[in-house]
């Protein structure tokens, strides 16, 4: 089969498209052809050997995708061959097909988008288990949400929305607040250009926002803890600017009298809890079905062409969700 590959971390060009033998599934997994492949900030940052996580090399990288179920191993009962199926927090899938443990294989209708299956598990699932799993927000509440023209910054975006939740974007440049707001940011702030606490404290009368979602870490926290209300928290679940360069105990004892948290959230530790990613799994399946949210696919492009995705990825020019197609 076809396949991408990395024989060593780097830059974009030590992604490979390779021929490699086709896997079999063992006991309690399932081979899955894949139709369409996500493609997550995570990838960028295993292809450059920054990820706490990297599998042994020569690896295959690609958390998700979407496709139909090819054979199954033993054990397996919740699907069947020839099925429609999403498959999660499986690196691998940056290829014709993959093997999944059964667990994070995902049954979806026949009728559901293809493109639009493979972009929703890491991405939704996250911001739906950061803002209800661990941040506790309530209707009428306010988060800020870094990245807020991403991935998993439109995910949450979408989300709030439905529950009721205002939410204040961070972002680049002028074209990206406007994409913001069109998936339902209430508020969108250029941290390049303005005083981003400043324009907090002016949205929120003072008070901070109970919650902030940081995909961002290197110098943010600092800033973070100050926009934050009293009993607030920030959740880190990325380091698109590196690994956090502030004192953590000072910066949270400095904040200590007012009672805020940080706390940090995998989207891997919600898979091994099947009863988190099967009631999520169904709501989020349901509201793409209803339309109530709705995948944006930024571009399709070849898997042969991933180097050139990633590197698209990282010049901070995406909108949404790249797709990888076989």
């Amino acid at each position: 089969m076809k396949a991408v590959q990395i024989k060593k971390t780097g830059s974009p060009e030590v992604l490979e498209y390779v021929d490699v033998e086709r896997p079999s599934p063992g006991k309690g997994q399932v081979l899955v052809k894949l139709e369409s492949i996500s493609i997550n900030y995570a990838d960028v940052m295993m292809r450059g050997g920054f990820y706490p996580a990297i599998p042994p090399l020569p690896a295959i990288l690609g958390l998700e995708g979407s496709g139909v179920v090819d054979s199954l191993g033993d054990g397996v009962t919740h699907v069947k061959s020839g099925q429609s199926v999403v498959v999660t927090g499986t690196v691998g899938c940056y290829a014709e097909y993959v093997v999944a443990e059964s667990n994070v294989v995902i049954p979806i209708p026949d009728s559901l988008d293809k493109d639009f299956a493979a972009a929703f598990p890491v991405n939704y699932l996250t911001a739906y288990h950061m803002m209800n799993t661990m941040g506790h927000i309530k209707p009428g509440q306010s988060i800020i949400v870094h990245a807020a023209a991403g991935g998993v910054g439109t995910s949450i975006i979408q989300l709030a929305k439905i529950a009721g939740i205002r939410t204040i974007g961070l972002t680049s440049s002028s074209e990206k607040i406007q994409f913001a707001k069109e998936q339902g940011a209430d508020h969108v702030i250029n941290y390049k250009t303005e005083d981003v606490s400043q324009r907090v404290k002016e949205l929120t009368d003072g008070k901070g926002v109970e919650l902030i979602l940081n995909s961002v870490a290197g110098d943010t926290f600092s800033r973070d803890f100050d926009m934050l209300a009293p009993l607030g928290q920030v959740i880190w679940y990325g380091f698109a600017a590196g690994m956090p360069t502030v004192n953590l105990t000072e910066v949270i004892g400095s904040h200590f009298m007012k009672s805020k948290g940080l706390r940090a959230f995998v989207i891997y530790d919600i898979f091994d809890i099947p009863e988190l990613m099967n009631e999520s799994s169904k709501l989020m399946i349901q509201y793409l079905q209803e339309g109530k949210i709705k995948p944006v696919i930024h571009e399709r492009i070849p898997l042969a062409e991933a180097a050139r995705a990633h590197q698209l990825l990282e010049s901070q020019a995406v909108k949404g969700k790249l797709i990888l197609k076989p």
